[in-house]
């Protein structure tokens, strides 16, 4: 049974990622760009950014030899539930839709403690510093569900995204035996608790005193 963070907090955190409260961001090159939640409408622009994908970054992503989506797996890849399955993307606005650029998501174990992730940016976008924000997003969401892990399988050819994956935090735990490929893994730092806000009572009984205390009584 999957043990997941239910506070109040969760609750209001996995609300904003299911309304997709978009995130802006500044590439490299100069261009806008924005990271939200993956929705359901998304099947087609999603469909197209796997198509855009070349055959190296889908079979780092999907698995090799893999081609084109089927109607039914890009339905199961958009449908997440913002909880068990989290996923974000980013997207360039065009004049009349969205074109999608980078894919960041998480399945959570069954044990409710640990998350498998998938980070994959658009080949043309790689560089641009798409990658860290994505992950960013990908982590706050792992913060708020209250996992503790979370780990990704990388090619052992794929050093760039080795060094970016120990740029921000993650370290290899395993290599697989019958595959090439690193086990990379990192903890998830808790959220902190927010102080409560001061009652408007305990606010006047401070101005109060300190009015006292200004006049010596």
């Amino acid at each position: 049974m999957i043990k997941l963070n239910t506070t109040t907090a969760a609750a209001i955190a996995a609300t904003r990622r299911a309304v997709g409260v978009p995130r802006q961001v500044r590439l490299r090159n100069g261009a806008p760009a924005q990271i939200r939640a993956l929705r359901s409408d998304d099947a087609k622009r999603f469909g197209g950014f796997v198509a855009r994908l070349s055959a190296a970054s889908r079979g780092e992503r999907y698995g090799r030899g893999f081609g084109t989506c089927t109607p039914a797996m890009l339905l199961d890849l958009v449908n997440v539930d913002g909880v068990r399955h989290a996923a974000f993307i980013a997207t360039l606005k065009l004049d009349y839709d969205e074109e999608v650029i980078g894919e960041a998501r998480y399945d959570v174990s069954t044990d409710g403690d640990c998350a498998e992730l998938t980070l994959v940016v658009a080949d043309f976008w790689q560089g641009q510093g798409l990658a860290e924000p994505l992950l960013d997003r990908l982590l706050e969401a792992a913060r708020d569900a209250g996992l503790r892990r979370l780990v990704g399988e990388v090619p052992s050819s794929n050093h760039q995204m080795i060094r970016f994956m120990k740029r921000m935090g993650f370290v290899a735990c395993a290599q697989g035996a019958d595959r090439p490929v690193l086990r990379m893994e990192r903890g998830v730092a808790p959220r902190l608790p927010q102080a409560p806000a001061p009652r408007p009572v305990d606010v006047l009984r401070r101005w109060l005193n300190n009015q006292l205390f200004q006049f010596g009584f």
